[in-house]
């Protein structure tokens, strides 16, 4: 590969203007060559929750003057029906026997609302959710609920927008509904439920949520009247890319009800064709229709008619409601659509592959890497990814490359757009990335990560993007395992003090001893402290600074899950109980359970308790009889699994998510190390080289600049947090500092001539086999060898005479 690189550069060379008889093109060499990794390219038949997609947790959230609870959603994407109705007339007001309405009192959304509102928002986050919202006056079918004044409903809007909440939340809000008018926000049986208010409302809405945030509309025409043109014009219509038009989406809540899908199209062929060229950039779904005796007037909703228009139209998400009809449908060959492999689930009811195809389903079926390498070298992977899914991604996913080894890992963001990864295509890939020059030797593990949301790296397996291949998901990164890779030593200056990775700073993280809430064993060490064992299960007991940690395994035999935690606060001598059923109902028997999170797999579930008001723990408190027991609620709600703790003291502890990296360095070069952590914050941070404190050194990033040999050493920091509790964590080791680097004296004589050109040049063209000071050819610094060095070194030359 090397040679190659030569070859290629000589050919850059002679473009410069210089003539140079042609050198025979060397064979690539095994080693060099891309292999196929080894992954399975078999698409498994599971119901995978990807970020922004799927089906949603919807939440019923009323809202009132003074009165609105922080709530705590959970779900891969929670739409949130947001109910204002107690701040306006038209809902608020008295109805007497007779049925006659007398309307009520306008209101201004108030601080609590706001409050209740953010916070809610923000357990979202901290649970791994992505968001949508519809604001709404009624949610029971009254009909005129909204304000006295169109301007009111206005005033309510700019509230919302001054709020900044879109703002601060906007990296994992996925799309708002336009919403607000008629009854259930469905822009009917209202005060403002005209054509014209309805785009006004459109119009309105595009400007105060965040670009690029779809918004979306109950109805083609609304479109079409916003966009001032005749709603039979839609067939022909095209939104530009990166447009206000390109954002609007539309929610369908009478779906698959009639031909019409209950007066939603007026054209359903030629309005189904201008929305699936919208919802390329923007969302649509929605609800089947409550009325399914009405659906079936129609043939609509007839297998061989809904599967395909659901890939025409990129249908993303729907709100937990599919037919259940589709139970009594089998797929297979009948319901294939052009240009996409659907066999797998061949044998599936058709229920089930609607439920799996809802919003994007990626497969790799084919993913080739480079399977070795030197420290400092340069790795590539190239892949074919197949999107068997309904739609693409909306909302931008960062992609990352991962590389771990045992339980340490390093990662780069990459150049590639999963929105482009289209329905019933497959896309080719190539990534390139240089590995840092200190990574250690050995097998490492490659993994490729899409995620939405600007996750800090305590939430890196956060609403991450799982593929649909068989063997792949690493829980506990929230990645696909791509490959595996050989990192070899190597003594080339030039490599070895290359620190980055691609475009990352090449620090390294870690999940060992980590305790990570998706319901999992995402690596060894996740359990936390055996606690107890019956011939049921057994428990495990773990905290930090902030969160109670309560791992049980069970018997996954129950036919309708209701996982139980029970506990005794010898501090307040209080006993604490909590139920999830597999319908979502979580009972707890002091109120708010605000911070909670519960996830399960067959026969693992995992519990996360908040300090504080909730249980009221804290540490060193000590916890009686910590009881888990799992019940069959389809069987009497009978004791499936029983396991008990006698205690559990709360121990000072809190984790550190970054390992210990080994660096080389280049005389007179920089390197910033980082901490990140989980203590309770304000933290205050001490660094340390040798055990020896570093005077000033105070910040969670400390600077190091290689200027002596002395500057080499072990760094390590300490960490105290706001509660007292003291961690040290060793961040890196700076094993050697080389030389100063002579740029251009690529024969080390102590001079820059042409003397140094003529060596360059011939080593590209492979007529030399080795350089005296191949650091100091490297002038571009970028660890390989090419013409641009020698285009470089040419200038510093010509700029010398």
């Amino acid at each position: 590969m090397k040679q190659l690189k030569r070859i290629a550069a000589f050919l850059t060379v002679s473009l410069l203007g210089t003539f140079i008889p042609c050198a025979p093109m060397p064979a690539v060499s095994a080693a060099d060559a891309l292999t196929e990794t080894g992954i399975s390219y078999s698409e498994s038949t599971e119901t995978i929750l990807n970020p922004g997609m799927g089906y949603t947790s919807t939440l019923w959230y009323r809202c009132a003057p003074g009165k609105t609870a922080v709530q705590n959603p959970t779900g891969s994407l929670v739409l949130m029906f947001i109910d204002i109705g107690a701040f306006s007339s038209g809902e608020n007001g008295t109805k007497n026997d007779d049925g006659t309405y007398t309307p009520g009192t306008d209101y201004p959304l108030d601080d609590t609302f706001f409050a209740g509102l953010r916070g809610t928002f923000e357990n979202c986050r901290n649970n791994g959710c992505t968001i949508a919202v519809r604001f709404r006056y009624d949610d029971d079918g009254t009909q005129n609920p909204e304000p006295a004044t169109f301007d009111m409903l206005k005033t309510h809007i700019q509230q919302i927008a001054d709020s900044k909440l879109f703002e601060d939340y906007q990296d994992i809000l996925m799309y708002v509904e336009s919403g607000f008018v008629g009854c259930y926000g469905e822009q009917w049986g209202g005060k403002y439920c005209s054509l014209e208010q309805k785009a006004e409302l459109l119009d309105l809405l595009l400007d105060v949520v965040p670009d690029p945030i779809p918004v979306t509309v109950r109805t083609p025409n609304i479109f079409a009247k916003w966009a001032g043109i005749e709603q039979k014009e839609l067939v022909n219509w095209v939104s530009e890319p990166g447009s206000r038009a390109a954002r609007v989406g539309l929610y369908d809540d009478g779906y698959m009800g009639s031909d019409s899908d209950l007066g939603t199209y007026s054209n359903r062929e030629n309005e189904t064709t201008w929305l699936g060229r919208q919802t390329l950039t923007s969302y649509f779904g929605g609800e089947f229709s409550g009325n399914l005796d009405f659906a079936k007037k129609y043939d609509t909703y007839l297998p061989e008619n809904a599967i395909p228009e659901m890939y025409k139209t990129h249908l993303s998400y729907i709100n937990s409601n599919i037919f259940a009809l589709y139970n009594d449908y089998t797929f297979g060959e009948q319901y294939d659509v052009p240009d996409v492999d659907n066999s797998a689930y061949y044998g599936q009811t058709v229920r089930k592959f609607m439920r799996d195809h809802l919003g994007y389903r990626f497969v790799i079926r084919k993913a080739e890497m480079t399977p070795a390498i030197t420290q400092g070298g340069e790795l590539k992977l190239k892949f074919t990814v197949e999107n068997t899914g309904f739609a693409n991604p909306i909302r931008r996913q960062k992609a990352e490359l991962l590389l771990e080894k045992d339980g340490n890992y390093i990662r780069t963001e990459i150049p590639l757009d999963s929105a482009k990864w289209r329905s019933c295509t497959r896309t080719e890939e190539a990534v390139s990335v240089q590995v840092p020059g200190g990574l250690e030797t050995g097998d490492w593990k490659a993994y490729l990560k899409l995620s939405v949301g600007d996750n800090p790296v305590q939430q890196t397996h956060l609403r991450s993007v799982r593929f649909a291949n068989e063997g792949l998901w690493n829980p506990g990164l929230g990645a696909n395992y791509i490959g595996k890779v050989q990192i070899k030593s190597t003594d080339d200056p030039a490599l070895l003090t290359h620190t980055g990775f691609g475009s990352g700073d090449g620090t390294l993280y870690t999940i060992n001893g980590l305790q990570l809430t998706d319901g999992a064993v995402s690596h060894d060490g996740e359990l936390g402290t055996p606690a107890a064992e019956t011939e049921s299960g057994k428990l495990y007991l773990h905290n930090d600074e902030q969160y109670l940690y309560i791992t049980a395994t069970y018997d996954p035999t129950a036919q309708s899950e209701v996982h139980n935690i029970s506990l005794n606060n010898e501090k307040n001598d209080t006993r604490y109980w909590m139920y999830y059923t597999s319908g979502g109902y979580v009972y707890f028997n002091h109120g708010s359970y605000t911070g909670c999170l519960q996830k399960h797999t067959p026969g693992v579930v995992e519990f996360r308790i908040p300090f504080g008001p909730v249980m009221e723990l804290e540490q060193g408190i000590t916890l009686n009889k910590i009881r888990y027991f799992l019940q069959d609620e389809a069987n009497e709600w009978a004791v499936c699994s029983d396991v008990t703790a006698d205690s559990y003291t709360l121990k000072p502890d809190f984790p550190v998510y970054t390992a210990k990296r080994t660096v080389i360095l280049q005389t007179g070069s920089t390197i910033t190390l980082s901490v990140d952590d989980g203590a309770v914050m304000p933290a205050k941070y001490q660094w340390y080289r040798d055990g020896k404190e570093i005077a000033g050194a105070t910040e969670r990033t400390l600077s190091v600049y290689a200027g002596e040999a002395s500057d080499k050493g072990l760094y390590s920091v300490q960490i105290t947090s706001a509660a007292g509790t003291v961690n040290t964590a060793e961040i890196c080791e700076i094993a050697d500092i080389l030389g100063q680097v002579n740029a251009g004296d690529v024969n080390a004589d102590g001079t820059v001539n042409s003397a140094d050109a003529v060596l360059l040049q011939k080593y590209l063209l492979t007529e030399e086999t080795a350089l005296p000071d191949r650091i100091a050819a490297d002038i571009d610094r970028n660890g390989v060898l090419s013409a641009s060095d020698l285009a470089m070194l040419k200038r510093i030359l010509l700029n010398a005479k």
